[in-house]
C-alpha cells in the first residue's frame, strides 16, 4: 500500500461498496470521470483488474475481492484513528454519525439530539435513516456511521449490542374502537410499517397463531404518515405507543382495545467493538441512555 496514494484505496473501497461509479462519485463529491480515471490508475499501478464493468454497475473480480478484504480493514482502522485525532475526545467540537430508522428517530432519537445540541451547539451530528438492517450493518462495518439504534440483535464477532429500552406497539383509530374477537381485525383497513421491519414481522407472526393473515391496505416506515392516514379515517395504524402520546392525550387518536397482547420491541444500541470515541461514549451515557 505504501507505493499507492491512500486516496486511491479510499475510492476503490467506495466503488466496491457502492457497486457503481456514479453512486461512489456522489458520496465522494467527485465526477464519474474522475472516479473512472482513479480506478484505472490503481489497476495499472497494481497490475490487476479489480472490477468487472457491467451495464448495471461494477462487481469485484477475484483479485478485487482479495484486495478489498485487506484494504477495507486498513482504511477503516485509519479512519477511526483519524477521527480520534480530529475529535480530540471533545464533544463540544467533535462529530457523531448515527444510523437509525426514521420511525425511531422521530420519537426517540430526535429529542436526544435536541438536548445535546443545546449544550454543545458546535457538535456536528449526522443521522442516516435506514430501515434495512443489513444495510445498516454495512454502514457500521464501513465506518460510515459510529453506531446504530435498531430493533434487532446482531450476532457478529466484531459487533456489540446493548439494549436501550423496550417499546410498546399499539393499533390506533380515529374513534374509540373495541375488538372482542381478534379475527375481526381481518375486516379492517390496516396501516402498517414496511414489510421488512421487525415490528411488522412480529405482528404477523403473532396473528398467524390465531390463523389470521393480516393484509396491509397501506405500508409506510414514517410514523407521522401512518398517523395522518388514521386522522383521515383511512383505517387503523400499528405504531409505537410513545410516538402518539400527545394524540392519545388530546383524544385525536384512540388506542384500539384488543383481546390479545401485542408484541413489544427491544431497541438496541449497536456498535463495533472497541471503536467508540469518548465523544460517542459521552453522548450515549449522558444523553442517549438518560431517561426523561
Amino acid at each position: 500500500m505504501s507505493n499507492v496514494n491512500l486516496n486511491l484505496y479510499r475510492i476503490f473501497c467506495k466503488v466496491a461498496q457502492s457497486k457503481s461509479y456514479s453512486e461512489a462519485a456522489e458520496k465522494l463529491d467527485l465526477s464519474v470521470a474522475n472516479i473512472s480515471t482513479q480506478i484505472t490508475n490503481l489497476e495499472e499501478q497494481l497490475g490487476l483488474k479489480l472490477f468487472n464493468r457491467e451495464k448495471k454497475g461494477v462487481t469485484l473480480t477475484e483479485d478485487g475481492k482479495e484486495l478489498y478484504e485487506i484494504v477495507n480493514k486498513s482504511i477503516s482502522s485509519f479512519d477511526f484513528v483519524e477521527k480520534l485525532a480530529k475529535d480530540k475526545n471533545n464533544i463540544s467540537s467533535g462529530n457523531i454519525k448515527i444510523g437509525c430508522p426514521s420511525h425511531f428517530t422521530s420519537y426517540f432519537l430526535m429529542k436526544k439530539i435536541e438536548q445535546v445540541k443545546k449544550d454543545f451547539p458546535e457538535l456536528d451530528v449526522t443521522i442516516i435513516c435506514e430501515v434495512d438492517i443489513n444495510k445498516m450493518i454495512d454502514l457500521l462495518q464501513n465506518h460510515e456511521i459510529d453506531f446504530s439504534i435498531i430493533d434487532a440483535q446482531i450476532e457478529k464477532n466484531n459487533i456489540e449490542t446493548e439494549e436501550l429500552l423496550t417499546i410498546d406497539n399499539i393499533f390506533v383509530s380515529k374513534a374509540p374502537l373495541t375488538i372482542t374477537d381478534i379475527k375481526e381485525i381481518e375486516k379492517l383497513n390496516c396501516i402498517l410499517n414496511l414489510e421488512n421491519t421487525r415490528a411488522t414481522k412480529q405482528l404477523k407472526e403473532l396473528l398467524k397463531k390465531y390463523d389470521i393473515n393480516i393484509k396491509a391496505d397501506m405500508m409506510c416506515d414514517a410514523t407521522e404518515v401512518r398517523v395522518e392516514a388514521v386522522k383521515r379515517n383511512m383505517g387503523i395504524a400499528y405504531v409505537i405507543k410513545e410516538a402518539v402520546k400527545k394524540e392519545l392525550e388530546n383524544k385525536e387518536l384512540y388506542e384500539v382495545e384488543l383481546p390479545i397482547e401485542l408484541p413489544k420491541i427491544k431497541l438496541n444500541l449497536v456498535h463495533l467493538k472497541g471503536e467508540l470515541t469518548k465523544v460517542d461514549k459521552k453522548f450515549i451515557k449522558e444523553y442517549l441512555k438518560k431517561q426523561n
